[in-house]
């Protein structure tokens, strides 16, 4: 066989700067060689094990893209062009190999996630301070639900306690929560620290000077070492709170896992954060020293809380413009992220336009992640809202769950997971909204395929008195018995480790979804062992 490798090679180069090989497949024997291949290959087939993914890929016949995520952070994209070469083999397949290092484009892409993320987060915090009247009381659900919306695993909030004795700072706890209860809280001692003899003088220094400390564990002085090993804290981020030039306390954040790095960018965003929580504390000490001095102080009192009320009303107006905002907003995102999603799969780019071809499929895959996610939002809205129409119709359970399993399979056959599905004994009709109830159990499987570290799940579909029952099993690793209450809130996901896609939305919709229907979603886990959510609709016969 005589082949043209110069013009091929130089085929392979032109227009982009990935890393190609020119395959020769066997379609019979499954097998592979690399006839050519560029520099930026050889380099790039190092950072995995390309023999393995090649030969993968054409024993399952999968040849789209892929992202390939590394422990080291690196992340790279996997592409191919089959091609007719007449020159070739009869039988054989050719094809171009790509692989690029997109780990800049990819950082880029999460930081504007994580920022929206923030953003939401503090919108919500805030929408939990101006509802209840008590600060002291809503701020720990506050801050808990602004830490779901960040990468790190524990927050606190001390407040800041007038003292006689100069050595001794006297707080107290406010706040102290966390994600898992994998991580130890903060120390109680801290109500009343005497920091100059445990050695963190200078972190109390700096705070009260209005200076943040961030630091990691192998960055600290070996007399602050302690606190790390303590706490098994690897990072801390601890804010100061003032307002008008006084030292109202400390809100901190803690991550437990290593290798974790705030960019200085980001920290000047979390920053923000303690100015809105200086005019919330402030406010509480404020009525606590006018209930205080009611009596006396009657014309004080009444200007003070007219102050203060006006204060909670420009805020409520300013959450409701955002939450309006907000809605609007999506609303005019989804018709242009539409029409950039459908043309970007409309254009028609030369064959040897590969660069092109790899910059629509950006566009594509970064729309449909976008979309989705303002998607979830607005579904969610829609639900708090009762803006929720049910459709009711009579049908089949068992067709419908059929239908969830051809639409979940995909997902199930990258993961390499069978799902096991066990139909009801007595088949007859239910009438409820077919399309919610699927809108459910898509949730409920895709969530087991996610989590479990088993090769299977369980699917079952029975009749129970007068309810249906949808109950998904699987193997994963167990929630705790404290956290299986909040994992229905929203934006709560309990083994977030930025590997596992998703907004921690989809359980709260679903719930929603289900006490629309008259039902509701179940949990029954243990640790170690896996995890059933129980899906409960109402017979409603005609």
């Amino acid at each position: 066989m005589i082949l043209d490798p110069l013009s091929l090679f130089q085929a392979s180069l032109e227009g982009n700067d990935s890393g190609t090989a020119i395959l020769m497949i066997d379609s019979q024997t499954k097998s592979y060689e690399i006839l050519l291949q560029n520099s930026i290959y050889t380099e790039l087939a190092k950072e995995f094990d390309s023999r393995f993914f090649l030969k993968n890929k054409i024993k399952t016949n999968d040849f789209n893209t892929e992202i390939i995520y590394k422990v080291d952070g690196k992340i790279l994209e996997t592409s191919f062009g089959h091609f007719d070469y007449t020159k070739g083999i009869p039988g054989k397949q050719y094809t171009k190999f790509f692989v690029k290092d997109i780990t800049i484009k990819q950082k880029q892409e999460e930081e504007i996630a994580w920022r929206l993320r923030f953003e939401l987060g503090v919108a919500s915090s805030i929408q939990i301070l101006i509802q209840k009247p008590s600060i002291r009381e809503s701020l720990p659900q506050a801050l808990y639900q602004l830490l779901y919306f960040t990468e790190m695993d524990s927050i606190f909030f001390l407040k800041h306690m007038e003292t006689t004795e100069t050595d001794i700072e006297n707080f107290e706890i406010w706040v102290n929560e966390r994600k898992s209860t994998d991580f130890p809280l903060l120390p109680t001692k801290f109500q009343n620290l005497n920091w100059n003899r445990e050695g963190i003088n200078r972190w109390i220094h700096k705070l009260k000077n209005g200076k943040l400390i961030y630091l990691q564990k192998e960055k600290a002085l070996p007399k602050e070492k302690w606190y790390f090993e303590e706490s098994k804290v690897e990072t801390l981020l601890w804010i100061p709170v003032h307002f008008e030039n006084q030292f109202l306390g400390i809100m901190g954040f803690q991550k437990h896992t290593p290798n974790f790095v705030i960019h200085h960018e980001n920290l000047l965003i979390f920053q923000t954060v303690s100015r809105w929580m200086g005019l919330f504390v402030q406010r509480d000490k404020d009525l606590t020293e006018l209930n205080r001095y009611k009596s006396s102080l009657e014309s004080l009192v009444l200007e003070r809380t007219l102050d203060l009320s006006r204060t909670k009303e420009e805020l409520e107006r300013a959450y409701k413009a955002k939450t309006e905002f907000l809605a609007h907003v999506s609303h005019e995102l989804r018709t242009p992220l539409n029409s950039i999603i459908g043309f970007s799969k409309l254009i028609q780019l030369p064959e040897a336009d590969e660069t092109g071809k790899e910059y629509l499929n950006y566009i594509y895959s970064g729309g449909t992640r976008l979309l989705k996610m303002i998607n979830e939002i607005l579904h969610l809205m829609k639900i708090e809202s009762g803006q929720i129409e049910l459709k009711i119709a009579e049908f089949k359970p068992e067709e419908i769950c059929r239908q969830a399993l051809e639409l979940i399979k995909p997902q199930a056959d990258a993961k390499r997971m069978e799902i096991r599905f066990y139909p009801p004994i007595q088949s007859k009709s239910l009438v409820s909204d077919s399309g919610k109830i699927q809108q459910i159990l898509l949730n409920l499987l895709s969530n087991a395929i996610k989590y479990a570290n088993h090769s299977f799940v369980e699917f079952h579909c029975e009749w129970n008195d007068s309810n249906l029952l949808f109950k998904v099993k699987d193997f994963g690793p167990g929630i705790p018995k404290e956290d299986q209450n909040r994992i229905f809130h929203s934006f709560t996901r309990l083994y977030d480790d930025g590997q596992i896609e998703g907004t921690g939305l989809g359980l709260s919709i679903s719930q929603g979804l289900a006490e629309k229907l008259g039902g509701k979603i179940e949990l029954t886990s243990l640790v170690g062992e896996g995890s059933t959510f129980t899906l409960i609709i109402p017979e409603n016969r005609k």
